[in-house]
């Protein structure tokens, strides 16, 4: 019978113990934090603890961070028997798959429906029926050599347009205006992405509107956010080869 352990402490193993328990798919955790809420053994003792929690597992989900990675793997032999695998997006390890899920794990849970959608990208040349059992979730195979360009990717998509966010929400805050505001703005962006990607895109620079793009430009000077404009209006005119390149006056 298919049992996983969950290893780790971290956000990923806190949302995939939480997963596992929606399937009803049988799983025991383990972290190095000896808190009852990350392990299903209690004790002091780390290494017993550890053992305890692979003695019935069949898979092992080792979800620490990527430079501890292989020198847990040396420290516990235990691990051998079992089918490993790790959820980093840019690791590559002999002897050792990885599948990683596609998603920004917060401080709260997800519903079941949620869970379900995250697509996991998947080492090529290993199945994921095979690593992950139970699991109903998506999945592509990714080449090896293709995964540090993939990460580099979701880094930005995600983590870039949160620190973006982030940082206009706290520039209206100095205007007097409240976050919230912006919140129907964005849900509308992400949702016209997600639904027509190819034409979703609106304001000056969809139209070109240099005169637009000038003023935006003046009203940023001395602001932080002034070259990141800039460098996303460089982006999208080297990618739609428009020329319509507008530079902040020296």
């Amino acid at each position: 019978m298919t049992h996983f352990a969950i290893l780790g402490g971290g956000r990923l193993a806190r949302h995939m113990r939480h997963y596992f328990a929606l399937l009803g798919l049988p799983h025991s955790a383990w972290a190095r934090n000896p808190s009852p809420d990350l392990n299903t053994h209690g004790g002091i003792d780390s290494d017993r603890r550890l053992r305890k929690t692979l003695e019935p597992a069949t898979h092992a989900l080792v979800l620490i961070s990527d430079d501890a990675i292989p020198g847990f793997l040396t420290r516990h032999p235990a691990l051998q028997d079992k089918t490993v695998l790790h959820c980093s997006g840019t690791l590559s390890l002999p002897g050792i798959a990885g599948a990683h899920p596609l998603m920004t794990f917060g401080p709260g849970f997800y519903t079941l429906e949620e869970y379900r959608r995250i697509p996991f990208m998947v080492d090529s040349g290993h199945r994921f029926e095979h690593l992950l059992p139970g699991l109903p979730n998506p999945h592509f195979p990714i080449a090896l050599e293709h995964k540090p360009r993939y990460h580099a990717l979701c880094v930005m998509a995600g983590n870039f347009s949160q620190i973006l966010w982030q940082g206009v929400t706290d520039r209206f805050a100095d205007i007097g205006l409240p976050a919230t505001a912006l919140e129907p703005y964005l849900h509308r962006v992400v949702g016209n992405f997600t639904e027509h990607p190819e034409t979703a895109l609106t304001g000056p620079l969809s139209r070109g509107d240099r005169g637009t793009i000038e003023r935006n430009l003046q009203a940023l000077a001395g602001d932080n956010l002034q070259p990141v404009y800039q460098a996303f209006l460089d982006h999208w005119n080297a990618e739609t080869g428009s020329g319509r390149n507008t530079e902040v006056a020296s």
